[in-house]
């Protein structure tokens, strides 16, 4: 027996049903919201009659403040269309399904608009009109549809259940009965919440991309951490060596007398490697590389660079580092390419004009007469945001070398900005 749960009415979360349909089978089968369709055989020694079943079903319904309406039959399709057309309790016989269908409106079968108003030029009303239709007549006028569409209407099955499958929810917690204040014996505790969920996620094919640690300290409060390594890992030793790292860097004010933790699960990935390429790093160890170089940094001092959406000279962001695969280029064609090797930060410099260029600088390192020199370049924007504006030179000393000079013209201030090889 198959049992259809809809619900007229707006639900309190979009899984309201599904987790109510669940609290009697684990077979549920679910295309939205509502309605719902249960596989209900073998119930039958909990509650004998459909009728006991159903009334159960009911006073689940209203005890989660759900309006519920719930049709018992052989048939998942007339269980569905009866849940929809029906208040209340509906049981149907085996063998009634047709009779049970044919008062409804067709509109209950999920039609297409081009499929209704065909069906409403037809004179077609009710579920009866359409299932006493002849099959091979609406078979040559409407295709393979045609047959799908009349078994539906006399309540027959079209296709196999197919149950949804149950969230999976990779958590772990721990209860301690002592607390523990320390992060050497911290890291027995966690290994033994972390492998359960680390082998969880093995088992279904999944890494953790985002590891959610929540400790639960004596005074009351709550100590969370999120981990995002560059990789995501399935390595209970790897997130281990991560969450010490964090907390080493990060401790909590208290002692631990609890620790929860949550993975946000990901595909595991399928890497063919290449018997020409350099080899690429592990993912794992690249984890924990980049976790020991951001405890030893300030917060944002560790990653790889990414260029900004502006003109500002020098302007990026610290990323995540992700190294990709390896792609060789070729040497490009040409003549040889000058390069600006550009001082961080750009040093002070104290410079004198002559005809409004630069005649002489002296900076840290950088001093001489100019001999020659070229621009100026001038570059200004971001006026919507920190504005900047700057003039640019190129000079040669008779000390030597070249470098590349410029004002500020916002704050009225020199700077070598590197040295031209």
């Amino acid at each position: 027996m198959y049992g259809g749960l809809h619900s007229p009415r707006s639900l309190p979360s979009p899984s309201a049903l599904l987790d109510l349909a669940r609290e009697f089978t684990p077979r549920v089968e679910a295309r939205g919201p509502t309605p719902v369709l249960l596989d209900l055989f073998g119930l039958g020694r909990v509650w004998p009659t459909p009728q006991a079943l159903g009334q159960a079903i009911l006073v689940a319904a209203q005890g989660r403040q759900i309006e519920a309406q719930v049709a018992l039959a052989w048939s998942r399709a007339t269980a569905l269309v009866l849940a929809r057309g029906r208040p209340g309790l509906t049981i149907v016989s085996p063998g009634k399904e047709a009779e049970a269908l044919a008062p409804l409106p067709l509109a209950l079968l999920d039609l297409d608009l081009e499929r209704s108003e065909l069906f409403a030029r037809w004179g077609l009303r009710t579920i009866s009109d359409l299932a006493r239709l002849p099959v091979a007549g609406l078979a040559e006028r409407l295709g393979p549809d045609g047959p799908r569409l009349l078994g539906l209407a006399r309540g027959e099955d079209d296709g196999l259940f197919v149950p949804t499958a149950a969230p999976v929810a990779f958590e772990m917690a721990l209860e301690l009965d002592w607390p523990v204040d320390g992060l050497e014996p911290l890291s027995f505790l966690l290994a033994r919440v972390l492998e359960p969920l680390c082998a969880g996620l093995a088992a279904r094919g999944r890494r953790a991309a985002t590891l959610t640690v929540d400790l639960g300290l004596v005074d009351g409060s709550t100590h969370r951490r999120a981990l995002r390594p560059a990789a995501p890992s399935g390595e209970p030793r790897t997130w281990r060596t991560l969450v010490l790292l964090d907390l080493e860097a990060h401790p909590p004010r208290d002692a631990v007398q609890a620790i929860a933790v949550r993975a946000e699960p990901t595909p595991a990935r399928s890497v063919q490697f290449s018997l020409l390429d350099p080899a690429q790093p592990s993912p794992e160890r690249l984890a924990e590389t980049m976790a020991r170089l951001h405890s030893w940094t300030a917060a944002g001092r560790g990653g790889a660079a990414a260029l900004l959406d502006t003109h500002r000279p020098g302007a990026f962001a610290v990323g995540t580092f992700a190294p990709g695969p390896v792609t060789p280029r070729a040497p490009a064609p040409g003549s040889p390419r000058v390069a600006l090797r550009a001082f961080r930060p750009p040093r002070p410099a104290r410079v004198a004009l002559r005809d409004g260029a630069p005649a002489f600088v002296a900076a840290a390192g950088v001093r001489g007469a100019v001999v020659d020199h070229a621009g100026p370049w001038r570059a200004s924007g971001d006026w919507w945001d920190v504005a900047w504006s700057r003039e640019e030179w190129d000079v040669a000393l008779l000390a030597g070398g070249v470098y590349r000079i410029f004002r500020d013209r916002l704050r009225e201030a020199w700077f070598v900005e590197g040295e031209l090889d």
